[in-house]
């Protein structure tokens, strides 16, 4: 496996240690450089935005994206993958009319609200040239294509509604909203969570007390207990990741089947990424 971190650099302070050419400049105020992690430069970018955090009040860096690459050895031997959607919009269901039980949330930090009823959405505000897409507050919507492809191979362990347009009163025939009902995987280490690359939040900010919430971010690949893996070809974590604030909701982490990787693959399924998980 090879880790690649895309981040974005303030270009005042790019110079202390990447070179001038080095990167792709975004406007005049930011840099795209990707590194790998075992780069010796990679700590170094965390030590620097900590230092300019503490002594100027500012960033080195002020965006991050792990992305992770695989032999064909390594991808035809995992068992399981983590599935990500990677194609986002608004508005959020709540504007549109969803309802979410509050009651079944987390007190704490919020996670866990239930939906009642449809997903509601203008359907002119999803994505047309994607298949699968999720709104900012992560409701799942996808293609009748993708609906066609799971009831044909029996795709198991997953839910598919269609989606109520024109403020709730139609029921959509083109895009549906994917769930996965039973919440059985218990996310486990060496798996890691945090705020960013460099700090997993030792003081338990973006974590619940609970143990509902993990944290903002995964920062790895994801293990989970291989006791709680079932057999069906989606299964979704116990714990939740992300922030509960405005419209965001934290998420589930979702994992799919290689057999289901493989039929997104050979049908081109557009706007999704899966990159290994693992069971411990």
């Amino acid at each position: 496996m090879r880790e690649i971190t895309e981040f974005r650099i303030s270009e005042r302070f790019a110079s202390m240690l990447f070179a001038d050419g080095e990167g792709q400049r975004l406007g005049t105020s930011v840099r795209k450089v990707d590194i790998s992690s075992d780069d010796p430069r990679y700590a170094e970018i965390g030590r620097l935005d900590n230092r300019l955090s503490e002594e100027e009040d500012t960033f080195f860096f002020a965006g991050w994206r792990i992305r992770r690459t695989y032999t064909k050895e390594e991808l035809a031997s995992a068992s399981l993958f983590r599935f990500e959607v990677r194609s986002f919009f608004e508005p959020a269901g709540e504007e549109c009319g969803t309802r979410y039980d509050e009651s079944t949330a987390c007190p704490d930090c919020g996670a866990g609200a239930r939906q009642i009823g449809p997903l509601v959405l203008p359907s002119s505000r999803i994505p047309k040239a994607k298949d699968i897409s999720e709104t900012i507050a992560g409701e799942m919507v996808v293609s009748r294509r993708v609906v066609e492809l799971f009831e044909r191979h029996n795709v198991t362990g997953v839910r598919l509604e269609p989606v109520r347009v024109n403020k709730g009163r139609d029921v959509s025939a083109d895009w549906y909203q994917l769930s996965v009902p039973i919440p059985d995987a218990d996310i486990v280490p060496p798996t890691r969570v945090g705020i960013n690359p460099f700090d997993e939040d030792p003081g338990g900010e973006c974590r619940c007390p609970r143990g509902d919430l993990i944290g903002l971010n995964l920062l790895s690949e994801v293990s989970i207990s291989k006791e709680t893996r079932g057999t069906a070809d989606f299964i979704a974590s116990r714990q939740f990741v992300g922030t509960r604030r405005g419209l965001l909701r934290p998420g589930r982490v979702i994992l799919i089947s290689p057999r289901v990787r493989e039929l997104l693959k050979k049908e081109k399924v557009r706007a999704v990424e899966m990159e290994i998980a693992h069971l411990v």
